[in-house]
């Protein structure tokens, strides 16, 4: 398994870990999520396709129910790599899938991805608000969306 910066910053399936160290920590955070996702009660994932290319997200806003599983697969499309950046991420453990590397941790902040790449980024739990997305390449201004998370009433 090949981490790259749990704490921060996901940039696979290259395993270009120049900018970053390894986190010994990332060995606790796989056996947090493993300990949470062993839950009897299964829960229905809901899962929301987003299509990258340039210059958008497709669809660039997301509505989804508060504290039920979550997974975007967000799939470049484009010729160009870009980035997957939400504050949604930042204080939740979650799974950063490319490919066959798997990354789990907390305070993920962006995930980049390669052109014609498939990414999976799984939430367990995720809490109510208006979380805004983008991609933060400079040139790559109004790439952007909004995922509103929904409370049940």
């Amino acid at each position: 398994m090949n981490f790259a910066n749990v704490e921060r910053h996901v940039s696979l399936p290259d395993g270009n870990m120049k900018r970053y160290h390894k986190r010994t920590i990332a060995v606790v955070l796989v056996l947090g999520w493993a300990l949470v996702t062993e839950n009897p009660a299964q829960e229905t994932w809901q899962t929301v396709e987003i299509k990258a290319d340039e210059y958008s997200f497709t669809p660039n806003r997301i509505r989804v129910k508060a504290h039920r599983p979550l997974e975007l697969v967000i799939v470049n499309e484009g010729h160009e790599p870009h980035q997957f950046r939400s504050a949604l991420f930042k204080s939740q453990m979650i799974e950063v899938a490319i490919g066959e590397n798997v990354v789990r941790g907390q305070g993920i902040e962006i995930v980049d991805i390669a052109a014609g790449t498939t990414v999976r980024i799984k939430l367990l739990s995720p809490p109510p608000g208006p979380f805004d997305f983008q991609c933060r390449i400079p040139s790559h201004h109004g790439m952007d969306g909004m995922i509103l998370i929904e409370t049940d009433h």
